[in-house]
């Protein structure tokens, strides 16, 4: 991942020829193939992209520049949002780069900026499975949680807890902000994707036990698991 102040990219290789990998990305049976529930695509300039991604998820914009195999830009209706997807062959493959630019992009809250880049890097490896494999893997995302708002702990390893939802399964097990989860299930949790792929591993109902640092104080806490509270 490359962060600048004011934008985020997340890139991933594929192993398809490059045309396949363009219309992956630019033609709306496509990206239902691999990414969205429904797309509406007017692939010109100056025409509409509509993305219904699931969970409750969607993004709307103008295209406003296309360099046919190697870039386009997506902006969102209200211009305050740019979407740019790179093309780039390399030696293994077509690299395909999705960069977020926003001037509101630094003032994020943590927790939502890494769940936009863990969901865009959850759809980017969908994308090499199917054009790989030809196995879709977005019935396997998104399962589980457990109720709380986490972003990566900079200082050292694991994730710290932001926020705790009321009622949730997270506030029963008696976890509480600024928590620092270090471990689940005997996995080492190393930030906010390492926290959400170990979390989704497991089923729901199921009890895990987390180590979590607090105020210096190393605890055990059992935790149920509870279905994600957004459908596909």
């Amino acid at each position: 991942m490359k962060m600048t102040e004011e934008s985020v990219v997340r890139e991933i290789v594929v192993h398809a020829p490059l045309e396949q990998v363009w219309d992956a990305l630019t033609k709306s049976e496509h990206l239902n193939r691999w990414y969205t529930k429904n797309a509406e695509i007017e692939f010109r300039i100056g025409g509409r992209g509509y993305m219904e991604h699931g969970w409750g998820a969607t993004c709307e914009g103008v295209f406003t520049e296309i360099d046919p195999m190697k870039r386009f830009v997506l902006q969102s209706l209200d211009g305050d949002f740019t979407t740019i997807t790179s093309l780039r062959e390399v030696e293994n493959g077509i690299q395909v780069s999705i960069e977020y630019q926003a001037s509101f992009i630094s003032q994020m809250n943590p927790a939502t900026k890494e769940n936009m880049l863990f969901g865009t890097a959850q759809f980017l490896e969908n994308l090499k499975s199917v054009y790989e494999t030809g196995i879709d893997n977005r019935s396997k995302y998104w399962k589980t949680w457990i109720g709380i708002a986490h972003t990566t702990n900079e200082k050292n390893k694991g994730t710290k807890v932001l926020q705790v939802k009321e009622g949730s399964v997270a506030a029963a097990a008696g976890i509480k902000p600024d928590d620092i989860i270090i471990e689940m299930d005997g996995n080492e949790i190393e930030g906010y994707d390492s926290f959400e792929r170990t979390l989704n591993q497991s089923t729901v109902d199921c009890v895990v036990a987390m180590t979590i640092v607090r105020q210096s104080e190393q605890l055990q806490i059992n935790c149920l698991v509870d279905r994600y509270p957004v459908p596909y």
